[in-house]
């Protein structure tokens, strides 16, 4: 396990730098075609074309472009990529770029591994979507939790928790001529357990697979449509579940996010940042814990798609006042079946 353990602490940094190196490159590739369109302006300029020449010249452009970036028909369908209400938490790595598309169902997995300091988490969330004509998308995300934690008790062995964790229901309604702006409300049902224990020992807080109480978000996504990729702006009311029957208590939260892709043809380079307020400090069987009240987060991924399948690979790294928290890398595939 210890091997194991150390080489997922080197796969997030890895993963981020890829993602990282991927985002960087459209900042040059567009400098670099800005600089070149520049060129052939100024060479237009001072030449005499006839008009049928100037709309050869510009379906060429045009078509040079399209195979450049890939066809923007087949960019993304839904807000977010793959919909408002992504399988990940404000914080995490979320799918900006293109979508699926066709299939009677969307079908979203990803799988989303934390370095904690005593130990790790993996949650791999399975989010399944059904259209309901072009302005409602009803669906359910079902997580399922592996929490691994290092000497918990002090008496020098290790513990693990898993099973399946709040199961959410959700529903979006999307506004506007083309969709751009989109209102999730997620209801989080108390399916996973909350009171697990090792002997006479119960878990953590943290370590739960469940809140023991139903929780609920309000989710707004507004995609701003360039040539370039979309820009998806949006925030988040979480209400975690407040207190259960064992005085562990969850504080509300509020959240704020900006990501931006870019498309690359049929990859999508992505960079995000998210700002995170919380009512109140959590607390663990009534006592306080040490989460910060106010947390940010960067992240970057990259996205490559066609009609029928997505995939995506992130890495998130949150901070806080205090320093830096628990960072997690994901890996995410969505298709489209039937």
């Amino acid at each position: 396990m210890k091997w194991r353990v150390c080489a997922l602490s080197l796969l997030g940094p890895l993963v981020g730098l890829l993602a990282i190196g991927s985002s960087l490159w459209p900042i040059l590739d567009q400098a670099t075609v800005s600089w070149s369109l520049s060129r052939r302006l100024g060479r237009l300029e001072h030449a005499e074309v006839t008009a049928l020449q100037q709309d050869a010249v510009l379906a060429y452009a045009m078509a040079v472009e399209t195979q450049r970036r890939g066809s923007l028909l087949s960019s993304w369908e839904s807000i977010g990529g793959c919909g408002a209400g992504s399988s990940t938490g404000v914080g995490g790595i979320k799918w900006v770029g293109r979508s699926v598309r066709g299939g009677l169902f969307q079908l979203q997995t990803q799988g989303n591994y934390t370095q904690f300091k005593n130990g790790f988490a993996y949650t791999l969330n399975d989010q399944i979507g059904v259209d309901i004509g072009e302005k409602w998308n009803l669906g359910a995300n079902i997580p399922y939790l592996y929490k691994y934690i290092n000497d918990p008790f002090g008496l020098m062995y290790d513990v693990s928790n898993q099973g399946i964790g709040d199961v959410n229901l959700m529903a979006t309604r999307k506004f506007g001529a083309i969709n751009a702006t989109a209102v999730t409300l997620s209801l989080g049902l108390p399916t996973g357990v909350h009171d697990a224990k090792y002997k006479s020992f119960i878990l953590p807080q943290d370590r739960q697979l469940g809140a023991g109480n139903p929780s609920g978000l309000l989710i707004l996504d507004h995609t701003l449509d360039n040539i370039w990729g979309p820009v998806v702006l949006g925030g988040v009311l979480s209400y975690p579940g407040g207190e259960n029957d064992l005085k562990d208590y969850r504080s509300p939260s509020a959240s704020l996010y900006a990501y931006a892709g870019y498309l690359l043809g049929p990859f999508v380079p992505a960079l995000g940042a998210s700002v995170t307020g919380f009512a109140a400090h959590d607390r663990d069987r009534a006592f306080p814990t040490d989460r910060p009240l106010a947390t940010a987060a960067v992240s970057t991924s990259l996205e490559w798609s066609n009609d029928f399948v997505a995939l995506l690979a992130g890495f998130s790294l949150p901070f806080s006042l205090d320093g830096r928290l628990p960072w997690t890398v994901a890996l995410g595939l969505s298709i489209a079946p039937f």
